[in-house]
């Protein structure tokens, strides 16, 4: 690219100047171009619990975040910081994820259906496995709410491996005793907050089911909440539709 272009385009971008009319006007194409946009088209964050050797908690480390501490929850994409949260919990699948080591760069590789599979393809790739960690991951697709406004703020994952298996099968065993009351998975509202746990590894935080009322660790979803999260389990599974199964 030429030094002139690159004026040219500095000028144009210069004397952009926003549409300050009313957006009302637009509404009728809103949609429009994106009919072919599904769930399976979104990057869809991630909710992740900070540890002491987190990236993001690491002082001059390039992916560190302002404001994050061990024991803190991030939304990967947004790097919102949360010390709780409140959720609807709409699914749960379980795999067996790759994660790439620390030394090896971190971060997951991809996922898969059985350990087995894991293997087959690591060596089909030429990876060395001493470079990956294989684990069962139980992930919950999850609707953030608002704390302070109530309001539904956009769907999550959430990948409970390791430690955080044993909450997440708490969590399965009390959503089935609310779904035995009449509750659908993603009827109820919790909250997710955080404690301090040690083992023969070491101290960690891990995640906690909090009382979201006295002596309840849940609440039935208000019926904003419950529209949106019946909205967000038919975008990612239309094949399930509430209305066929009721």
């Amino acid at each position: 690219m030429s030094k002139n272009t690159k004026t040219e385009i500095a000028t144009v971008n210069a004397n952009l100047t926003a549409y300050a009319g009313d957006l009302s006007e637009r509404q009728g194409a809103v949609g429009l171009g994106s009919e072919n946009v599904s769930a399976d088209d979104l990057a869809i964050p991630r909710l992740k619990l900070l540890q002491a050797i987190s990236d993001e908690v690491q002082m001059g480390h390039p992916k560190q975040v302002e404001g994050a501490t061990a024991g803190m929850i991030i939304n990967n994409l947004t790097e919102e910081l949360s010390n709780s949260i409140f959720v609807v919990n709409l699914h749960f699948t379980k795999k067996v994820v790759v994660w790439r080591k620390r030394k090896a760069g971190g971060g997951i590789y991809d996922t898969f259906d059985t350990e087995q599979e894991a293997r087959v393809a690591l060596q089909e790739a030429g990876e060395d496995e001493k470079n990956f960690d294989i684990s069962e991951n139980p992930t919950h697709l999850v609707l953030i709410i608002d704390p302070e406004t109530g309001a539904p703020k956009g769907v999550a994952l959430l990948d409970m491996p390791g430690t955080k298996i044993k909450v997440s099968k708490r969590w399965n065993s009390m959503i089935a005793e609310a779904e035995a009351k009449g509750h659908p998975r993603f009827g109820c509202v919790w909250q997710l907050g955080v404690k301090g746990e040690s083992n023969t590894q070491g101290s960690y935080f891990n995640f906690d089911l909090l009382d979201i009322t006295d002596g309840a660790k849940y609440i039935a979803a208000p019926q904003e909440i419950y529209d949106a999260a019946t909205a967000a389990f038919e975008s990612f599974f239309p094949s399930a539709r509430v209305d066929e199964a009721a």
